[in-house]
């Protein structure tokens, strides 16, 4: 029987899969695709613990990225389990509903997929995650590409980071309201904040952590 992690099985049902149904090995890219990582390099590391558990043969000399199933792989194919202490303890997945400005408003907030995160960010409340595109929050330590956990919520208190939709876009920045208008203040002070109609603002969530990947 195979001890796989959940994305090891996933990763090891692709390429079998492949096989079986196309006859063809994947490429490391569409690997990478499917299981939806950020890089080769992660590709890399995750077959390498694929052939350190048995599920894929060693690559022959000058084929590292050749993909093989083991014959014991096929056979247990069907019955696999996670392996006791490698399954993705304290995970809890919340969808990812697509990316969000830290600079100018740039695109609606409706392009669903699924992220892992800790389960200490899940809690009371509807929560999803965006990723963060641009840098206009980097004096609170928000970078180009971060994951952030959204608490969904229709109003915020003064100073909160908000996701807020202006004009149909969504934007990240800190909430103030001034009466009928609302300031969305940006954490860059080479930034101006964005000051609009508090009608033509909608807040769709408050930002309740991070998560930020260095692979």
């Amino acid at each position: 029987m195979l001890m796989l992690t959940p994305r090891q099985h996933a990763a090891y049902q692709y390429i079998a899969g492949s096989i079986e149904g196309r006859g063809i090995v994947p490429s490391y890219e569409e690997l990478r695709l499917h299981l939806g990582l950020r890089s080769l390099n992660a590709v890399a590391k995750l077959v390498a613990q694929l052939r350190r558990r048995g599920a894929l043969a060693p690559a022959p000399l000058n084929a590292k990225r050749s993909l093989v199933p083991t014959a014991r792989a096929l056979r247990s194919r069907r019955s696999w389990q996670p392996a006791a202490g490698d399954r993705d303890r304290g995970a809890a997945t919340l969808p990812l509903l697509g990316l969000v400005a830290a600079g100018r408003p740039i695109e609606a907030i409706e392009n669903p997929e699924t992220v892992e995160v800790p389960e200490s960010m899940v809690g009371p409340g509807e929560r999803y995650a965006l990723r963060v595109r641009g840098d206009s929050m980097i004096e609170d330590g928000i970078h180009d590409g971060d994951l952030i956990i959204v608490r969904r919520a229709p109003r915020a208190e003064d100073g909160q980071t908000v996701v807020a939709v202006v004009g149909g876009e969504a934007t990240l920045k800190r909430f103030f309201g001034r009466g009928a208008r609302v300031e969305l203040r940006p954490a860059n002070r080479t930034l101006r904040a964005l000051e609009v109609p508090a009608a033509s603002v909608e807040i769709r969530g408050i930002l309740i952590g991070l998560l930020r990947r260095y692979s």
